[in-house]
């Protein structure tokens, strides 16, 4: 299970749904399904949103009702084990806000929100077939890793993964 173990922060408002707060916004395209896929393959989804109260009760049912499990609703429970932090731990953060996180903007919604095709290019990266036949080919062939020179194990490495479709 490629995500065991690795804790995902999701915001909410333009990152599962669209800006519309303080009702639910609008599903987006390609969201639950990334989820889906993400807990299935052992990650955990810890909820972390500016919304409280009633508001955030709203969120965590939306999600309960898309059947994404939460593990932590603005909080991580095994962060405390390790740190007194109030910052919330994760692995890797989705959120319409951060630096980098794919934005695409569209009838949907006036704001722009966060592309999860995109982000589905980043967290499950297409590799085929025949892209591995080709590279194995290439490689070179030693008894043991410890019979490669260290620039060669570097160069092949760095060819193998140049191959992969991250688009």
């Amino acid at each position: 299970m490629f995500y065991k173990g690795v804790t995902i922060g999701l915001d909410f408002d333009g990152t599962v749904v669209t800006h519309e707060f303080p009702k639910i916004g609008k599903d987006i395209p390609y969201c639950i399904e990334t989820l889906k896929r993400v807990t299935n393959e052992g990650g955990k989804i810890v909820l972390i949103t500016m919304r409280t109260g009633k508001r955030l009760a709203e969120a965590v049912a939306y999600l309960n009702c898309h059947d994404i499990p939460l593990f932590g609703v603005n909080s991580n429970p095994r962060q405390y084990l390790h740190s007194k932090s109030p910052k919330i731990y994760a692995n890797i953060y989705i959120d319409d806000a951060a630096l980098g996180c794919p934005l695409m903007n569209s009838e949907l919604s006036s704001r722009a929100y966060v592309d999860w095709e995109q982000v589905q290019k980043y967290l499950f990266p297409k590799v085929g077939e025949e892209m591995i036949k080709s590279t194995l080919m290439e490689a070179p062939v030693y008894d043991t890793v410890v019979d490669m020179h260290p620039n060669k194990f570097v160069n092949f490495f760095t060819n193998m993964f140049s191959k992969f479709d991250f688009s």
